[in-house]
């Protein structure tokens, strides 16, 4: 599954998790984007979530963004003191306390007074003294420590997204020189000024909303490699930096999406699926016995930067702008493709140049990322069942009547070695769809000698559903 994900990303920067709801897609993405990122890099102490000491009150950070942050007192809403606080402020507090080595058993007060000597922020702002001094010791607290926090952000997808504000935040309508960000674009913008550290992008349950709706730019800038407009007119600032009008969506952002099918979700569009891997994550009782033996939650700080060495190999991999399919096993992958591009096309489902150029760089990485040999036909096997798996399935869905017929073809082909297949696979595949052997039906029973297994066994699933249902698609709750 690694060697599937890290192949993935590097074929292109943008993946798609789905699969059984608690299996693990959230956590792997962000095990690996731990693992990659450098330890030298600074986090945010005033993320959604965190918690801010003080001597009698423990402050909870509700939200924040690049220009202020919000302290509650309380976990609970019904008895909790909301107080919204600029960073420029706890900043300039920080600078204070820093420059004149103040202690922390200094009082909150006595900080106030002197700080307020020189501040250009209001008096009443001040009187919050308990709040800033709390955040300027946890600011401060912070530089000293070494995260890699800030290369990924795990952004939680709301069911009422209808626009590309929550990525790419907005221009305040009430206030000419200034820009709203949001963590997506702060990550965006993080990137593009580390262009040699992997920059991961989680969208969790991404499918919520409809993708289309918050995420066309981003889509069409993955392919078209054009900027992405924010905003008209004179430059706007979001705290102290410069948001530019025209953004690039730069070569080391990777985009990962979970997603959850249920009654409250979407499904992708072809489309969607066409720019994407799609990595399915399943449990079997094996699995979950495993898990019952030896319950355990990983522990991102076990191996956080232990990757970081190969952080800039990894994107000047991903970056290159092709990766031919040239070895002893390159007409090998051409039949193949030709192959099932006829067996699809017969449907209605056939691909595009996209996904063939992507096939050949996915097995081409895939090699590298493991043991391949070049002239073994059991690893080109294992490498084109997630091929098969991966971009040609997703995009089917239908009736009995209209995906039978397919998933019996493609069955034959995924199990049949090329001794089974004979002279001319195309025709073998159409008469395996037209027999009423039920020997011919997909099933879990999976032969051993089935080149494409993984491949298989999706398909014994979809065919499951579709007698069950007289409906099947790729996306399974």
């Amino acid at each position: 599954m690694v060697r599937r994900f890290f192949s993935s990303l590097l074929t292109k920067r943008f993946l798609i998790c789905t699969g059984l709801a608690g299996s693990g897609k959230t956590k792997l993405a962000q095990a690996i984007a731990v693992w990659l990122s450098p330890r030298t890099r600074l986090g945010d102490p005033f993320k959604a979530g965190s918690l801010i000491e003080s001597e009698r009150t423990t402050y909870y950070v509700r939200s924040s963004d690049s220009l202020a942050v919000e302290f509650w007192n309380s976990a609970d809403e019904q008895n909790a003191i909301k107080v919204v606080l600029p960073r420029k402020m706890i900043e300039e507090w920080a600078a204070y306390i820093e420059n004149n080595n103040i202690p922390r058993e200094t009082g909150a007060r006595d900080i106030r007074e002197a700080v307020k000597k020189g501040s250009k922020f209001s008096d009443q702002l001040h009187s919050f003294e308990t709040h800033l001094k709390a955040a300027a010791f946890a600011l401060l607290a912070q530089r000293k420590e070494k995260t890699g926090t800030t290369c990924y952000e795990i952004v939680p997808v709301g069911a009422d997204w209808s626009g590309n504000e929550n990525i790419l935040g907005y221009a305040d309508g009430l206030d000419q020189n200034r820009y709203v960000t949001r963590p997506a674009l702060d990550l965006i913008i993080s990137a593009n000024k580390a262009p040699n550290v992997p920059h991961i992008l989680i969208l969790d349950e991404m499918n919520l909303s409809h993708v289309e709706r918050y995420f066309a730019d981003v889509l069409s800038a993955i392919e078209s490699e054009e900027s992405i407009q924010l905003y008209r007119g004179e430059a706007r600032q979001a705290g102290a930096d410069i948001i530019p009008n025209l953004i690039d969506l730069p070569k080391n952002l990777f985009i990962i999406g979970t997603v959850n099918i249920d009654e409250t979700t979407y499904m992708f569009s072809p489309k969607v699926l066409d720019r994407a891997n799609v990595i399915e994550f399943r449990m079997t009782s094996e699995d979950l016995k495993a898990f019952l033996t030896s319950p355990c939650k990983p522990n991102m700080t076990d191996f956080s930067g232990k990757g970081s060495p190969f952080a800039k190999l990894f994107v000047e991999t991903a970056s290159e702008p092709s990766q031919p399919f040239s070895n002893a096993l390159a007409p090998v992958f051409e039949a193949e493709m030709l192959l099932f591009f006829d067996v699809l096309k017969g449907h209605g489902a056939e691909f595009g140049y996209r996904v063939a150029h992507e096939a050949a760089r996915f097995i081409s990485f895939y090699g590298k990322l493991g043991d391949f040999d070049s002239t073994d036909e059991a690893d080109f096997d294992a490498a084109f069942d997630c091929v098969i798996v991966q971009k040609f399935l997703p995009k089917l869905h239908g009736s009995r009547a209209k995906l039978g017929p397919l998933l019996k073809k493609l069955w034959f082909l995924c199990v049949s070695d090329s001794h089974s297949r004979g002279s001319n696979p195309f025709q073998a595949a159409e008469a395996s769809a037209r027999s009423s052997d039920k020997n011919s039906d997909p099933s879990l029973a999976i032969p051993e000698t089935a080149p494409y297994k993984i491949s298989a066994e999706k398909i014994a699933r979809m065919w499951r559903l579709l007698n069950e249902n007289g409906f099947a698609s790729f996306a399974e709750a």
